[in-house]
């Protein structure tokens, strides 16, 4: 398997998926500006197969259209796709997206809080 090109960030956005076997709708439960997981319970979907994505990014109510991406796995309930040739605006919208939403994931991250089971800690002055 290929090492992807990005870090992908969570996400959970609707989806509506158009192909050659008809339209479906998903959530996007990961995206970078290559591609995107979608979860869709027993998808319709085969590796290889070109599909045209609408998703509604969180930066503007219109969604964006990708088309066309191909179908890269299926699984029992997700499949991944690659964005193959995106227009400049759309590739700026995109990036812009994935820019914002990776900062505030690496945001997140640095200010989770680890606790330890069996450690407590106290001031100096408590003691």
């Amino acid at each position: 398997m290929a090492k992807r090109k990005s870090t992908r960030v969570e996400m959970n956005r609707p989806i509506d998926i158009q192909g050659a076997r008809g339209s479906s709708q998903g959530v996007v439960r990961d995206f970078s500006p290559g591609g995107c997981r979608i979860q869709q319970a027993d998808p319709k979907v085969n590796c290889g197969m070109r599909v045209t994505l609408r998703i509604s990014l969180p930066d503007r109510i219109d969604p964006i259209e990708i088309k066309p991406a191909v179908v890269t796995w299926v699984g029992t309930d997700a499949f991944g796709v690659e964005f193959l040739s995106l227009s400049t605006d759309t590739r700026a919208r995109v990036k812009a997206v994935y820019a914002l939403l990776l900062e505030a994931q690496t945001a997140h991250e640095s200010e989770r809080v680890i606790s330890l089971p069996g450690v407590s800690w106290t001031s100096p002055s408590a003691k």
